[in-house]
């Protein structure tokens, strides 16, 4: 992709007709590149985009607002989604007998957790108004939390089935390498997986 258009995006077959965008996209074709914008036509319904707010790259989240609200349309809907950890790893690690650790020393870690995914659904919703500021744009945008799991790959692609989204909006991961987009873009049936990267350097 140029540098204008930084995000990676996987297209389910069913998709290609539900989206449109201003970006012109490279596709093959005998051997001949062609530039194809492949999201110029779209059927007169109303699309959901959910976008993934991960408190370890609250960066790639912020910018995977950023491009939902430029994506969006008229009638559209945003649906920010935090899927939280039952127990942080590095949490459970610091400790030396996890199992002997009492009600009041778990709760506070839970605490903590809860705390670090507000604060990240905080920063997306201030990027969100601010973007649809800048653009001019009206867009509805819904912030949810997703019960805890030990598995926040695979609930939040359940958590797009369930909100009945189209599109999943992401940022890259920590250190831009993280697990969940290859995960979704290898998962994700039915379903237009976006990766936003043009914040990385």
């Amino acid at each position: 992709f140029g540098s204008s258009f930084s995000a990676r995006i996987t297209l389910a077959p069913a998709a290609l007709s539900d989206f449109r965008c201003r970006h012109l996209v490279a596709w093959r074709r005998c051997g001949r590149q062609r530039p194809l914008d492949m999201f110029s036509t779209r059927a007169l319904r109303r699309i959901k985009l959910l976008v993934g707010v991960g408190v370890k790259d609250i960066e790639g989240s912020c910018a995977a607002m950023r491009k939902a609200v430029e994506f969006a349309a008229p009638g559209d809907k945003i649906v920010a989604m935090h899927v939280p950890q039952v127990m942080p790893e590095m949490m459970l690690t610091s400790l030396s007998d996890p199992s002997e650790a009492g009600d009041d020393c778990l709760a506070t870690m839970a605490n903590l957790t809860t705390k670090a995914g507000a604060a990240a659904q905080q920063k997306v919703r201030e990027v969100a108004e601010a973007e649809q500021a800048r653009m001019g744009k009206q867009v509805e945008i819904e912030y949810k939390v997703a019960a805890p799991t030990n598995d926040i790959r695979s609930s939040l692609l359940a958590a797009c089935r369930y909100e009945g989204a189209g599109m999943l909006v992401m940022g890259p991961g920590a250190g831009g390498f993280g697990s969940m987009p290859p995960y979704a873009s290898a998962h994700a049936d039915g379903l237009t997986v976006c990766t936003v990267r043009e914040h990385l350097k």
